[in-house]
């Protein structure tokens, strides 16, 4: 089984499926799950400085756009509609998510003050935020976290490019343990 040729063939592969299954691939090419997740994480670096990238997430595999070239791709897609400036109450509640996600609908409002319904409900139309999951507690309340639009948002590749951000996430941290 040659490296590059399995590389190639599944590019070829998510080229037509968007997506695949790990355990899929592995079971195709008849090889364990980690050996196959060897290949794409060799297959995710070689594309790293191109257009594309590979990501691995949730045992799924696929191509997403370079943050690098997502307000390129972004502007081209979407050339009558410039983005909007966001209000002033969007770009603090998306602040809170940035920095303390993932985080819950009440907590933000904690922070904020007022209600962040109608907000958190535009940013997720604006592909912004989404509801990474639920907190295990009475209620089962959504977990809030920022996008790879945010990021394309921003033109920045990662969270860690957030000013302060490791200083910021270190203080709430303490704080949070305090509480």
């Amino acid at each position: 089984m040659n490296r590059e040729n399995i590389g190639k063939e599944i590019e070829a592969m998510l080229y037509l499926a968007s997506e695949l299954e790990i355990k899929e691939l592995a079971k195709f090419y008849n090889i364990n799950v980690e050996k196959m997740i060897e290949y794409l994480d060799e297959l995710g670096e070689g594309k790293k400085k191109c257009g594309i990238n590979l990501k691995i997430e949730k045992g799924m595999v696929y191509f997403e756009t370079n943050p690098k070239y997502g307000e390129v791709v972004h502007n081209f897609f979407n050339q009558e509609s410039k983005p909007k400036k966001l209000s002033r109450a969007a770009m603090e509640t998306l602040s809170i998510i940035a920095y303390k996600q993932p985080v819950t609908k009440s907590h933000i409002e904690s922070i904020r003050g007022v209600s962040v319904e109608r907000v958190i409900h535009n940013l997720e139309e604006k592909g912004l935020v989404y509801s990474s999951g639920k907190l295990e507690t009475i209620g089962r309340p959504n977990l809030y976290s920022t996008t790879n639009n945010f990021l394309n948002y921003l033109n920045i590749d990662d969270l860690t490019k957030l000013p302060n951000y490791t200083e910021i996430r270190e203080e709430l941290g303490t704080v949070e343990s305090e509480s």
